[in-house]
């Protein structure tokens, strides 16, 4: 409605100009846009709260006053139909107090909590920019004719473009550099140009002089009344909207909100205020005695400013250095400053790497903040255990290090495993509960050159300890860098034999007691690198566990084992065995192996009953990512084998919690067979937990007929050994079923 307003002032000022009016003929519409836009303010008041619904109602009062005002000055034109700019001391009066109003709704505007120091820089820039803007405000209101006899008429007439352009200053200031708080930034940065609308009034008014209906405030008061009009608009979409949230909101110029930020307004202040002082030497050949004191003001601040700012500077930067050394949640020195530490030291010293077993596991399982939780009681037990005299540190998630030096009573490795190991006997208090969790601890010792070398040798001996499994420490010892570097030798080999394809894939029957008859193969990877002896897997599988290389390695058994079960089907039909394949334990991990296993399917044509993957009890017993990845496998159809089943220090849960179809029981308790009754109860009992539960039980390693005859007896259906068959190529299956066929 408000630019409605504005549009009827265009017509009538153009017709103005064309057929001679009364020069009142404009202050009515005048003071309709006003009203209309005061009517704006109270929408905004009435759609927001707290601060916001307080200044939306200083500004709706601020706007009836000026309102107020203009019928004042209408009055005044009337009375005085031959003055251009004619203003009663009631009219400068009402004038005045929106001005003033409309300041305080705007100094009273909360912005951002800021600290003391923000504080200061945020004041030091608002003064930089009052001082800049009131020199150039000055010099222009200064240097504007005033259609009117000098005397406080005139005075009065520049105080009051001075004040509204100080008003416009004080709004961009808000939005610019001390935040706008629950209100708008957009909303307020409407208001901003309010400040040239003062001096273009008395530009106009000589402009206009044969118009008596154009007056210099009557003109410019309607853009005014649009420009509020749309500031309460833009408020009171965002209210509806809800897109201010908080009393500390600060939009930018994308409506992105920012907490902190580096404000242009005090340099553009400033460069205005050099530019105009420029302009006022060349003009008058020197820079008057006011303005040259405000520039050394100006100067004195943008000193003091840049002083602070350089303070700040130098403070971060301390403080990002200190963040680059030290871990955010546990506060211990971090992985570089415990290394920078030892390269600095000369003297003996020991160092132990201690990390908290299965701890991945219990984070999946109490959640993050919990996991949190015990790596900070975690770092409080080690550093309690040391004393005050070792360096505690975080190398990683949950690997933990400690360097001691010489003469403390437990530099030794051992003494410093071992205690280390006891201090997490007792459990971790941990959200008002008690938790068990143990350590592994890996520890090197020496002096001069070996020092920086502490924390490799010490993480080897810890890799050593895992190897052997949980609770424990280990000593770096000699043969364990032997043993790094022919680890790290076979892993650059293995990335080259799968590249040069040196893998080959054997398969074992797996039959059908009484009669032997092949059911099923599982598949086994061999390596004979070009030119040399074929490396055993016990070899080179962990070391492609460690290395990740097993994930790239096992897509291409899975592929290969298919693609070979695929042709038995295409070639033999129903007498063509079912295919089995291993699964390690960083394979469960990947959450793409599902999406592998159903994609390799497809492409080779094989229904997914005809395939089993054969995982291990320990690599499923935590839960978790690989737990949820076996449900996810099995959800496809294909079967799951728990392998070397009994070995394991869960396995009858697992068969609650893993969707097992197939059981093969480890080779130590087939071993066992013809003795005595007692050492084939296990064997028996877990044949009978498979008929119960409908699974498939699988005897490995059978060796002998005595021992497929008892297994029968027992109750077992299908076995798998040497006595059988031992692991053959693709080819010789093929040739066995064409035999068997025949």
């Amino acid at each position: 409605m408000t630019g409605g307003w504005l549009l009827v002032a265009v017509l009538v000022g153009i017709l103005g100009v064309l057929v001679p009016l009364p020069a009142w003929v404009l202050w009515p519409i005048t003071v309709g846009a006003i009203v209309t836009s005061g009517v704006g303010c109270l929408l905004a008041a009435g759609t927001g709260s707290g601060a916001s619904r307080t200044y939306w109602l200083r500004l709706a009062a601020a706007v009836a006053l000026l309102a107020t005002g203009c019928t004042s000055q209408c009055f005044d034109t009337l009375r005085q139909p031959g003055e251009a700019l004619a203003m009663s001391p009631l009219t400068g009066l009402l004038y005045f107090a929106a001005i003033g109003c409309a300041v305080l709704a705007l100094l009273r505007l909360p912005g951002h909590q800021r600290t003391r120091r923000a504080t200061v820089a945020m004041w030091l820039d608002i003064a930089i920019v009052g001082v800049a803007s009131g020199l150039v405000m000055l010099q222009v209101v200064m240097t504007i004719p005033v259609p009117m006899k000098d005397g406080p008429a005139a005075t009065a007439l520049r105080v009051i473009v001075l004040a509204t352009a100080c008003a416009a200053v004080v709004a961009v200031v808000k939005v610019g550099i001390s935040g706008t708080g629950p209100v708008l930034a957009r909303a307020l940065w409407f208001l901003s140009p309010v400040g040239l609308l003062g001096p273009l009034s008395i530009l106009l008014v000589s402009a206009f002089q044969r118009w008596p209906h154009l007056g210099g405030t009557v003109t410019v008061l309607p853009p005014f009344a649009l420009l509020m009009a749309l500031a309460a608009w833009a408020q009171t979409g965002a209210n509806l909207s809800g897109a201010v949230s908080g009393p500390v909101a600060r939009v930018g110029r994308r409506g992105d909100v920012r907490g902190r930020g580096i404000s242009r307004i005090p340099y553009v202040s400033v460069a205005g205020t050099a530019i105009m002082m420029l302009v006022v030497t060349l003009q008058h050949g020197h820079l008057p005695a006011g303005l040259a004191a405000g520039a050394v003001c100006l100067i004195v601040l943008v000193l003091i400013r840049q002083h602070a700012a350089l303070s700040d500077n130098s403070m971060l930067a301390d403080r990002l250095a200190d963040q680059a050394r030290y871990d955010d949640l546990t506060g211990c020195p971090n992985r570089r400053h415990f290394t920078d530490a030892l390269h600095q030291r000369t003297a003996a010293a020991t160092v132990a790497v201690c990390d908290l077993d299965d701890f991945t596991a219990l984070n999946d399982r109490l959640g993050d903040d919990t996991g949190d939780e015990i790596l900070r009681q975690a770092a409080e037990r080690i550093a309690g255990t040391v004393g005050d005299a070792a360096l505690v540190a975080r190398l990683l998630g949950d690997e933990f290090g400690v360097l001691l030096p010489a003469g403390h009573p437990l530099a030794d490795g051992d003494r410093l495993a071992v205690a280390l190991l006891l201090a997490f006997q007792e459990p971790l208090p941990v959200d008002e509960h008690d938790l068990l969790v143990t350590v592994t601890v890996g520890a090197a010792a020496g002096r001069d050159d070996v020092v920086p070398d502490l924390l490799r040798r010490a993480e080897l001996a810890l890799q050593a300890a895992q190897r052997v499994g949980t609770n424990r420490h280990q000593a770096h010892t000699p043969d364990l860098d032997a043993s790094a570097q022919h680890h790290a030798d076979v892993a650059a080999a293995l990335r080259h034999g799968l590249e040069r394809g040196e893998f080959r894939l054997l398969y074992q029957p797996i039959v059908e007691l009484p009669l032997g008859t092949m059911r099923a193969v599982e598949a086994l990877v061999r390596w004979h690198p070009d030119g040399g002896k074929p490396v055993s897997p016990a070899e080179f599988i962990p070391v492609a566990e460690q290395n990740g290389l097993i994930v790239d390695l096992g897509a291409w058994i899975l592929d290969t084992a298919c693609a070979d079960a695929a042709e038995w089907q295409r070639r033999h039909g129903a007498s063509a065995p079912l295919i089995s394949v291993n699964v390690s334990a960083r394979q469960l991990l990947d959450p793409d192996l599902p999406d592998l296993v159903a994609a390799t399917l497809v492409r080779h044509g094989l229904d997914p009953d005809q395939v089993t993957l054969e995982i291990t009890e320990t690599a499923v017993f935590a839960g978790g990512t690989a737990l949820n990845t076996v449900h996810a496998l099995r959800d496809l159809g294909v079967g799951i084998a728990l392998d070397d089943f009994g070995t394991g220090h869960s396995s009858l849960t697992l068969l609650r919690t893993c969707p097992v179809t197939t059981l093969k029981v480890d080779k130590s308790f087939i071993d066992e067979l013809n003795g005595s009754p007692q050492q084939e109860a296990i064997a028996a009992s877990l044949s009978g937990i498979a008929a119960t539960l409908g699974l498939r039980a699988v005897a490995e390693g059978v060796e002998t007929q005595n021992q497929a005859d008892r297994l029968y007896v027992l109750g077992y259906r299908y076995a798998q050994g040497f006595h059988f068959a031992r692991p053959m190529p693709a080819a010789d299956i093929d040739a066995s079923l064409l035999t068997t066929v025949g």
